[in-house]
């Protein structure tokens, strides 16, 4: 976004009752049409860093949004960060946005990105894909070339090329007959970690310590800590207690519960909130 001068414009995630604020996506993405009469949306679920896929009604709403402002006039490109797809555990739309973005007006142009790291297990590979919709029929040979022409463009201009092991080593596993079965495992494995995190978090005893923002999905949940620093206590965890966590902002402090075994997580979060003590 930097190396191309985009604008970026943000709005609050999460409404006070703990869903995704689809008003002020929408009053937000209203305000850019009528400034610029254009808009890149960046639609990220499952989210990093909160770890939330919104609802099936949510979901609904923010692709109405989209639709009604590009009736309107402003050309969309809608993006659906798909880097985690797949991994949903409670509560949340099991599907990409892209399905219904796609070919849904001649405004909207909707791209999705999928990331074969996390989506596949292979953490590290950092091999991606992208799918553009394209509807035009008339046009379509053209518009299809000019977008891989760009899209190689800034491929080039940035990470230069994609590694070619990886590639080859997703493509093989893919293919792969035991492949379902051992996703599969995997992802029970992540579920199973999640719910213990959430389970782990409603002890009342960290309520003066935290509160965390909804999360349904993906690799991380994000704690909205009180009385300290949210980089103060990333330091200070990491120096005191060897615990590795990312600091964002002035109060969000985002874990990666994918990492911790199971039975290790009630040990991680007691040391967070050691380490909250030790700073208040």
């Amino acid at each position: 976004m930097t190396r191309c001068g985009a604008v970026i414009k943000k709005y609050p995630t999460f409404t006070v009752d703990g869903g995704f604020n689809v008003p002020a996506f929408k009053a937000e993405l209203k305000n850019v049409a009528a400034e610029k009469g254009k808009a890149v949306v960046l639609l990220n679920f499952p989210n990093n860093p909160s770890g939330y896929t919104p609802t099936v009604e949510e979901g609904d709403a923010i692709v109405a949004a989209i639709q009604e402002v590009a009736e309107d006039g402003c050309n969309i490109v809608a993006i659906t960060d798909d880097a985690y797809f797949g991994l949903f555990y409670e509560d949340s739309m099991t599907e990409s946005l892209y399905g219904k973005l796609a070919n849904l007006h001649p405004r909207i142009l909707a791209i999705k990105l999928d990331g074969a790291t996390k989506e596949e297990y292979v953490w590290g590979f950092r091999t991606g894909f992208i799918t553009f919709a394209d509807g035009n029929k008339t046009a379509k040979p053209k518009v299809i070339t000019a977008l891989e022409k760009k899209t190689m463009g800034i491929i080039r201009a940035t990470i230069s090329n994609c590694p070619h092991p990886g590639q080859t080593f997703v493509l093989d596993a893919l293919s792969s007959d035991q492949y379902p079965a051992q996703k599969a495992e995997k992802f029970a494995v992540m579920k199973g970690r999640a719910l213990k995190v959430k389970e782990i978090l409603k002890d009342a005893k960290y309520a003066d310590a935290w509160d965390y923002y909804p999360f349904n999905s993906g690799y991380f949940m994000c704690l909205k800590v009180k009385n300290v620093g949210a980089e103060a206590l990333r330091v200070h965890l990491l120096d005191k207690y060897g615990v590795g966590a990312i600091s964002i902002g002035k109060t969000d402090l985002r874990v990666a519960f994918s990492c911790i075994a199971e039975e290790d997580i009630k040990e991680l979060f007691d040391l967070i909130y050691d380490a909250v003590k030790d700073l208040s």
